[in-house]
């Protein structure tokens, strides 16, 4: 009686931990690395992103050492110096759903040269608020953004600030 006793003990606990384990609790198989699981369809998700680019003067030449700064939400996220012919890149997940401003600061070492502006992304508050100037520069982003941004001197600037109509 038992030894019946303890079997059927035996036999609830096997049958617990049989359903408790069951099919869902199987891990999903490996996807390899060719399958990442970034969402970037209509980069409505979060996803890797790639920011890279050049960094020049008035006449084209590369700049080094400009600090370039990514900005969340008014946030720095991410800073990396320029190199040597003047290129710069960010890798960092971006959450393409989320309604806020991004945009990146160039920073000039020393002085003599004004730092530059860009917008990756304006939130809805900032477009409808008209925070930032038709004449701050623009680019889109996406999970791969590339582009040139020349960084002036003072007189640079200001001439083409005024040859642009952006100076009042």
């Amino acid at each position: 009686m038992m030894i019946k006793g303890i079997v059927l003990a035996l036999v609830l606990v096997a049958a617990s931990v049989a359903s408790a384990a069951g099919p869902a609790d199987t891990p999903p198989p490996s996807t390899g690395p060719s399958m990442r699981l970034t969402a970037q369809t209509g980069f409505a998700g979060t996803s890797e992103t790639t920011i890279s680019g050049l960094v020049v003067d008035k006449d084209g030449k590369p700049l080094t050492d400009v600090a370039a700064k990514l900005y969340v939400g008014g946030v720095l996220v991410s800073e990396v110096l320029t190199s040597l012919d003047g290129s710069f890149e960010l890798v960092e997940l971006i959450d393409y759903a989320r309604d806020v401003t991004i945009d990146m600061w160039f920073v000039p070492p020393g002085e003599g040269m004004v730092m530059e502006n860009v917008i990756l992304k304006e939130s809805a508050s900032a477009i409808q608020n008209r925070l930032y100037s038709k004449c701050v520069s623009r680019f889109r982003l996406d999970p791969i953004t590339d582009f040139v941004v020349r960084v002036l001197d003072l007189d640079a600037r200001t001439r083409m600030l005024k040859t642009s109509d952006c100076l009042g």
